[in-house]
């Protein structure tokens, strides 16, 4: 990563990060030889080895027929803070921005109802809605869950403003704050970052 020093390494901030997002872009191969990018809601979940990103879908379409010849797939995330006309510490934007790579399965509820069920509880509980329990409805919906299964280190994620804990993810409403023009001190970030790339 060219600007090291505004990636984000930790393992528990990258996780925490991904709850300020509202949709994942999947970019998929198509056909063409050009990527296929599609904006689709997730939930997540992660362990110390891995990431896995849950989507649903149609069970017909383009982007289904994309996954089916080459499920490796490439996500972002990403949110933008504009304030061109209030700078702050040196910057007029802020962000925060996760790309994973990773293999998609197609889970079909009739044949993995336990990994349908979970995505489709996680797909909810990320995006603030309340849950309709599957068991309350009169039969599956008709969708497939993608499972999406990206080893972190293929995980990598940025933010323009330092971030050292959980509390520094949410973007800043500079206009409530005082004036400052003091660059952020993130000489223990640079440090860290090159005793790490010796």
């Amino acid at each position: 990563m060219l600007r090291y020093d505004r990636e984000v390494k930790d393992r528990q901030l990258i996780f925490e990060m991904l709850k300020m997002f509202h949709q994942v872009n999947i970019g998929l191969h198509d056909d063409d030889g050009y990527p296929y990018v599609v904006p689709l809601n997730y939930g997540y979940e992660m362990d110390d080895e891995h990431l896995y990103v849950y989507v649903h879908f149609s069970k017909k379409g383009h982007k289904l027929d994309l996954m089916r010849k080459d499920p490796r797939v490439c996500l972002a995330f990403n949110a933008f803070h504009d304030f061109p006309d209030r700078k702050w510490k040196g910057h007029v934007h802020d962000y925060r921005s996760v790309i994973a790579k990773g293999t998609i399965e197609i889970i079909d509820g009739h044949e993995d109802y336990d990994t349908f069920h979970k995505g489709y509880d996680l797909l909810y509980a990320c995006n603030n809605r309340d849950i309709k329990p599957l068991k309350e409805r009169p039969s599956l919906p008709w969708m497939y869950i993608g499972k999406i299964t990206c080893p972190l280190s293929k995980v990598t994620a940025k933010s323009e403003f330092p971030i050292r804990t959980k509390e520094d993810i949410p973007f800043i409403n500079v206009y409530d704050m005082p004036d400052d023009e003091q660059p952020f001190d993130i000489s223990d970030i640079i440090a860290q970052r090159k005793k790490e790339r010796l």
